[in-house]
């Protein structure tokens, strides 16, 4: 990324300063799928290179989430989601060491699908 289009995605990024946490995570959630989903892309297309780039932005972007959220506030919900983000992480992992990588990540997309959905349907 230059740093002109890197400049542009802060500027981007900025809007979403003042928004509710809510709002944030949608946006979180919705840049994993992003990766996961460009993952499966290059990965279709012979770009093992840009395949792994984006596999480990979605792992940078689990392992924020895993290590930052208070998951021990939202009580057993949060013990849940926890599981929730190690269940997509082994995903991941698993996608690394398949024959059919772009099949697992499919299966960890439809997994986010309706919870990126849920976060922005909800205010």
């Amino acid at each position: 990324m230059t740093t002109t289009n890197q400049a542009l995605s802060a500027y981007a990024a900025s809007s979403r300063l003042t928004a509710n946490p809510r709002d944030v995570l949608a946006s979180v959630h919705e840049e994993l799928y992003r990766a996961i989903a460009s993952a499966k892309f290059a990965h279709e297309q012979g770009r093992l290179d840009q395949m792994c780039r984006h596999a480990m932005r979605a792992t940078q972007i689990l392992t924020a989430l895993s290590t930052t959220l208070d998951f021990s506030a939202a009580g057993k919900d949060g013990a849940t989601l926890r599981k929730f983000y190690q269940y997509v992480l082994d995903g991941l992992l698993r996608a690394s060491r398949s024959k059919d990588v772009s099949n697992v990540y499919q299966i960890v997309l439809d997994l986010l699908r309706p919870f990126c959905k849920e976060l922005r349907s909800e205010k």
